[in-house]
């Protein structure tokens, strides 16, 4: 398991750019370029990493609050680094993807163990996450790396990997290319099942801001079994931007 410090310096680092976006944007058929135009409204940030704060609650053993900060970098991973609060106890810790490797650490009083788990398993699972979470860095998905394909008028997919998985990234997008929901197959154990499978895990959003040059998901819910009537027991996560 990487330490904090390590994983910060990594997803906070600049990435050296050597991408024509703007040639890339001009060849992508709609509605992928539709999606972008609504998402980058001021053209192509310089910027090769994101920080979002978010707020909201997590269902852990009941719903609690949180606040965290998430860290999408698309080729690198993801850092989501909270503060939450389970009844009277404050607990602090992260999950990531980087290097090959996903973890999460977790502790309450900042020294005392809640939840640790790593492993190939939850390393599969993390990348799978690693790729949702960089909708939220919009700008960056346009790579050569990427390979984006029509479904129709209002669903477009990514597909690239990280280190190994490559699941297509499902894109659901209104008339005017804002993003509506977005699901994969991810890697995982949802509900406690007894062997790890793919299983739909998705986001619906719920409204989008402009931030920091990028239009970006501000409010939202996610959880296993999307789109499916299991999604009310496999929903465990809704946040709002700030």
């Amino acid at each position: 398991m990487l330490n904090l410090s390590e994983i910060l310096n990594e997803v906070t680092s600049t990435l050296p750019d050597h991408e024509d976006r703007a040639l890339l944007l001009r060849n992508y058929p709609d509605p992928v370029a539709k999606f972008f135009r609504y998402h980058l409204p001021d053209g192509i940030p310089d910027h090769t990493f994101a920080k979002i704060p978010m707020k909201g609650i997590i269902k852990l053993v009941n719903w609690a609050n949180f606040r965290s900060t998430l860290y999408p970098q698309p080729f690198k991973g993801f850092l989501w680094q909270a503060k939450v609060k389970m009844g009277i106890l404050p607990i602090e810790g992260y999950d990531y993807f980087l290097k090959d490797q996903g973890a999460m650490k977790w502790t309450t009083f900042g020294v005392i163990p809640v939840m640790k788990a790593e492993g190939e398993d939850v390393s599969r699972s993390a990348e799978g996450r690693a790729r949702m979470e960089a909708l939220f860095a919009p700008h960056l998905l346009i790579h050569q790396a990427i390979r984006w394909e029509v479904i129709s008028e209002n669903e477009i997919t990514a597909t690239w990997k990280i280190q190994r998985e490559e699941q297509p990234v499902h894109l659901i997008i209104g008339n005017d290319g804002s993003l509506k929901e977005v699901n994969i197959q991810r890697w995982g154990n949802p509900g406690g099942v007894k062997e790890f499978g793919y299983h739909t895990f998705g986001v619906q959003v719920e409204a989008e801001m402009k931030y920091k040059g990028t239009v970006i998901p501000a409010k939202g819910n996610a959880g296993w079994w999307f789109g499916s009537d299991q999604y009310k027991d496999g929903e465990f996560f809704r946040f709002e931007v700030g």
